[in-house]
């Protein structure tokens, strides 16, 4: 769920073959007819009870999903716009750059929130959501030349989510404390060396660290002012157009897969262990005390990522008011029984 600005490659060339990859059903000799293979992009080692789900209910509608890996969300963005996808899983902050950059994508789908989790050393006895002792010791730390670093992917967003908050709480991130560019799946061992005093990271990379002794929970970033929408399902505005159909079937697959295990932290564990190399002890925690799975999408919170992001002067202007014409939810409707209203909200 991380990556750094997008950057539009030959886009106009490429957009025309955003479907060319998707062949016309065959059919097989007795009339039977071949699943549609729908290449689907997610990053590497997430979303494991969709991997595991979604299997389960595609042949229902006749679909087959050739999962590919990617180190993060431009990357998937950017193959989305190459036309070597047919969806993809994006952040919010993702979609705000495409809307920046005139990619026409559009969100069909939600999946969830609750990734972003701020956590600290243990040495630093900081009780858990006290930004007053946060702001206290950030300081006293810089008084006495020894500020402060906080560990985060510079452009993730994670490392957007720590600015907002840092300012909210008058902590400059840019006098105040260090940031420092390190990859979430380094933050545990940069918490045991005492190479960071904090780590706003990804909620598997928090839960390790929490569960090997180094670190304590601070802030988990969701809800509230923090708002709840992080990640959702993007597809190219051309397939919509060429294959409405197809992209019925596809978030139809999506919904029905979320619903054998939205609201359920058991069967979220049960999914996420089928796939997830992670210990046991920290996919129940990661599960049952920070993600939560819906297939509707808070359009408001979208709207809001867009303000910030343009606020942080990561994007050029306020793409919030143009964020409803990237957010398709009608085949979300079709396929789930509400309304497209009743979709923008959870």
């Amino acid at each position: 769920m991380i990556g750094n600005g997008v950057t539009r490659r030959n886009f106009g060339k490429t957009l025309g073959a955003a479907t060319a990859g998707l062949a016309l059903p065959a059919i097989f000799p007795g009339g039977a007819r071949a699943a549609d293979v729908i290449r689907h992009g997610l990053q590497i080692g997430a979303m494991g009870a969709l991997r595991t789900s979604l299997p389960t209910v595609a042949g229902a509608d006749n679909l087959t999903f050739d999962v590919k890996d990617f180190p993060d969300s431009t990357a998937a963005l950017l193959a989305l716009e190459q036309g070597e996808l047919e969806i993809c899983n994006t952040t919010t902050q993702h979609l705000t750059r495409a809307i920046s950059e005139n990619i026409p994508v559009r969100w069909v789908c939600g999946w969830a929130g609750g990734y972003n989790v701020l956590v600290s050393a243990k040495a630093l006895n900081l009780k858990q959501e006290d930004s007053a002792a946060l702001k206290s010791l950030a300081a006293s730390r810089k008084q006495s030349g020894k500020p402060l670093t906080i560990g985060v992917p510079t452009g993730s967003l994670q490392h957007a989510k720590l600015l907002v908050y840092l300012k909210s709480i008058e902590i400059d991130p840019d006098k105040d404390v260090v940031i420092a560019n390190i990859p979430f799946p380094n933050h545990p061992r940069a918490l045991q060396a005492g190479e960071v005093d904090l780590a706003m990271t990804l909620s598997a990379f928090g839960a390790i660290a929490i569960d090997k002794g180094d670190a304590v929970l601070f802030l988990h970033l969701f809800g509230g002012n923090f708002g709840k929408q992080e990640v959702g399902f993007i597809v190219a505005e051309r397939l919509i157009e060429d294959k409405p159909e197809l992209v019925q079937r596809v978030v139809g697959a999506h919904i029905a897969a979320i619903k054998t295990f939205m609201d359920q932290p058991d069967k979220q564990i049960e999914f996420e262990r089928k796939y997830s190399r992670l210990p046991d002890t920290v996919i129940a925690m990661q599960e049952r005390d920070f993600l939560h799975y819906n297939f509707k999408t808070n359009v408001a919170d979208v709207r809001k990522m867009a303000r910030e992001l343009n606020q942080l002067g990561w994007v050029k202007e306020d793409f919030g008011p143009k964020v409803d014409s990237f957010v398709d939810l009608s085949f979300a409707a079709k396929a789930s029984g509400l309304t497209p209203a009743e979709l923008s909200t959870w």
